[in-house]
């Protein structure tokens, strides 16, 4: 329901706010229960004898994902609505659903025709700061009830975790080479490309920081160029949005990483290189998931690799 869009993030102490995050929800439903067993308001002030106006009545209107039986409950929009010409509405969506549970829009408008917009002039919770509109169509009236069906559409800022300090694992393979790191803390990898023969010779690698920006960790190895070695294989892997790495396994000579294969929970890629020397199988454990990598080199091959974990 709430999506990045065009969005700009502040750091803070907590973790990373970010702004302008689209909020789009669709075919809900409002049932306004006038009268009978049902109701859902009541007339707290009655109207001017001879204007009509000033009739305000309380409401407790419930909101709904559909309009059959199996129809979930979404919300409740609790409030007030006061007769001044047209009928003024002031109430707070306070969503039910497991996910929003307590989360709020502040609405404000007045009901004009069979169809208008009420403003969102406010949220807390997963809506917090928001503004928008909600787009309203009286859907039905059958002189007891009155079903609206509506849109919400507007934009909010979330604030997203603080990046917590990731664990540092190995390294495995070989012998010698320069230590090269990423920048940074990563919340996830989005992909890696290797450059393999017998060995592993070139590692680079994509994740997503901090402050949910895609940076690239690399080249770390071989310094020749890829048309100077056409004995060579090329694997960029792309992760899914759902695909995270669970493990690593291996093999390392004495001057290198000879062999690398990669796990996700979706499936395992490689090995890269040929499996000699020295097997390993990085430990990760079970609640934890690879988000970066770092690594001995030197301008040949890879020599170690070891993974960061969170």
């Amino acid at each position: 329901m709430a999506s990045p869009a065009n969005f700009e993030a502040t750091p803070t102490s907590f973790g990373v706010f970010i702004h302008n995050t689209k909020i789009n929800y669709g075919r809900l439903y409002l049932r306004q229960v006038i009268s009978g067993s049902g109701t859902n308001q009541s007339d707290v002030i009655e109207p001017n004898a001879a204007t009509g106006l000033g009739q305000t009545t309380v409401n407790n209107w419930e909101i709904y994902d559909g309009l059959g039986s199996d129809a979930k409950l979404v919300a409740y929009g609790q409030g007030m609505h006061t007769y001044a010409g047209n009928w003024q509405n002031w109430f707070t969506m306070v969503f039910e659903t497991e996910r929003l549970k307590g989360s709020t829009l502040q609405i404000m408008g007045a009901s004009l025709e069979k169809s208008n917009d009420w403003a969102i002039v406010g949220g807390t919770g997963d809506f917090a700061m928001a503004q928008g509109v909600i787009k309203r169509t009286e859907y039905k009236f059958t002189g007891d009830e009155k079903i609206h069906e509506l849109t919400i559409d507007g934009y909010c800022r979330i604030e997203l975790p603080a990046v917590p300090a990731p664990t540092k694992m190995g390294p495995w393979g070989g012998y010698g080479g320069f230590v090269r790191e990423m920048e940074g803390k990563s919340r996830r990898l989005e992909s890696v490309t290797i450059r393999h023969a017998n060995l592993v010779e070139r590692l680079t690698f994509s994740y997503v920081n901090e402050d949910r920006q895609i940076r690239t960790a690399g080249p770390f190895g071989s310094a020749h160029a890829d048309s100077s070695t056409p004995q060579s294989i090329i694997t960029k892997i792309t992760f899914g949005p759902s695909e995270f790495v669970q493990r690593i396994t291996g093999a390392g000579v004495v001057t290198a990483l000879s062999a690398l294969t990669i796990v996700t929970n979706v499936k395992t890629y490689g090995p890269f290189g040929t499996r000699t020397g020295t097997l390993f199988n990085a430990p990760v454990p079970s609640d934890k998931t690879v988000v970066g990598f770092f690594v001995q080199a030197d301008n040949n091959t890879v020599t170690t690799i070891g993974v960061y974990t969170i």
